[in-house]
């Protein structure tokens, strides 16, 4: 008896075995046979994966290989779990995913699955605004206004005069700025017309590793006039010969604005600042020579019809031919304005318009007085400066 019922209960046992190895092989056959259909697909697992979106996808674990791309697409849009919160991370199993698939209704005998057997689901990225571009400084914009205006003058110079001294004016917009400001990208320019002066419409290429953009340009285009520059370095104080300036064209803007045209107008006259070889003269870096110096002792004339006194006084200023300077007399101190007539020589006038009624008590303590002869110095004065008596500067 216990022969036959280790026998049975051998037998009995064997048969979970047989069935489950049954079960295998149809599976496996089936398989097989989904693989030669032509529905088949394969799931190859990822170890890692973020979603795209709030729920995870068969799309998001895995890569989805299918000869139908339009059964591809539907497998991977298949929605499975909903993402893991941040900054958290799930973890699935194959068969987790093999078990999710078919309460969706896909038939798994259809399908195979490789790859890894386990995924980390990461927790949803969250979305990533577009930083707004930075503004173009104002270094890299002047920079880009340059190169399009060097440009536009390399143009004219090739295609309408190479002698002329163009100057161009361009104002770009920020975005177009930041297209030209690259160093590495090379601009070509086409467009204008005669008399090729004035506005003029240009078109500007701008080539790029990811291809050429086009917009246009307006500038204004003129002829560089000739202003006078300084031949060599002039010192301060230097009175200007004719062989120490020059004409010249093709001036930066910035130089021509205060410019002089002509020679005749800087020569005799000195500098009162250092002008470097090559700078334009400016109207106001240039002065007749200084006849009075701040701390002279000068002789002042008062003039009036008829009449002329002399005395001395001590310049508060530096000034030149025709210049008004702060003079304080020798005699009280008090401080008036005259207007300077020649070397270490000021002048004023009296107020009065008649030369018998001249009261001249106010007027500082005379050196020397005369009485100018008929249509000398005095007739030949034509008045109008005030003079003043007070101490106020």
């Amino acid at each position: 008896m216990s022969i036959l019922q280790s026998k049975r209960r051998r037998a009995i046992s064997s048969r979970p075995a047989t069935g489950a190895w049954v079960a295998a092989a149809t599976l496996l056959g089936t398989l097989a046979l989904g693989v030669g259909s032509g529905r088949a697909a394969l799931f190859r697992l990822r170890a890692e994966c973020q979603s795209r979106g709030a729920v995870v996808t068969l799309g998001d674990v895995a890569e989805i290989s299918a000869a139908d791309a339009q059964q591809a697409d539907a497998l991977a849009a298949i929605e499975l779990f909903p993402a893991p919160p941040a900054p958290r991370q799930r973890f699935v199993r194959v068969r987790e995913i093999q078990d999710l698939l078919l309460l969706r209704g896909v038939n798994l005998a259809e399908h195979q699955f490789s790859g890894s057997s386990q995924v980390t689901v990461l927790s949803q990225a969250a979305p990533t605004e577009a930083k707004p571009e930075r503004p173009l400084s104002s270094s890299a914009a002047k920079t880009a206004n340059r190169r399009v205006v060097e440009r536009v003058v390399q143009y004219l110079r090739e295609n309408v005069s190479a002698d002329t001294a163009w100057v161009v004016q361009v104002e770009l917009d920020p975005g177009h700025a930041r297209l030209v400001a690259d160093p590495g990208r090379t601009i070509s320019i086409t467009g204008g017309a005669p008399p090729w002066t004035g506005p003029q419409h240009f078109e500007v290429t701008v080539n790029a590793p990811e291809g050429a953009e086009r917009f246009p340009l307006d500038a204004q285009v003129e002829i560089s006039p000739a202003v006078v520059v300084a031949a060599r370095s002039l010192p301060q104080g230097t009175v200007i010969r004719a062989a120490d300036v020059e004409l010249q064209r093709g001036v930066p803007q910035d130089q021509r604005a205060g410019g002089l045209s002509s020679v005749d107008e800087v020569v005799g006259k000195e500098t009162a600042r250092t002008i470097p070889k090559g700078k334009a003269l400016q109207k106001e870096a240039i002065r007749w020579p200084l006849l009075v110096r701040r701390g002279d002792v000068v002789t002042v004339y008062a003039r009036n019809s008829g009449i002329c006194v002399r005395t001395l006084g001590r310049a508060h200023d530096n000034g030149s031919l025709g210049e008004l300077v702060a003079v304080e007399s020798l005699a009280d101190r008090s401080t008036y304005f005259a207007r300077v007539s020649s070397v270490r020589e000021v002048e004023v006038y009296a107020r009065s318009a008649r030369a018998d009624r001249v009261d001249i008590s106010g007027l500082p303590q005379a050196v020397n007085v005369r009485q100018p002869a008929a249509g000398g110095e005095a007739a030949q004065q034509g008045g109008g400066l005030i003079p003043s008596t007070t101490a106020d500067r």
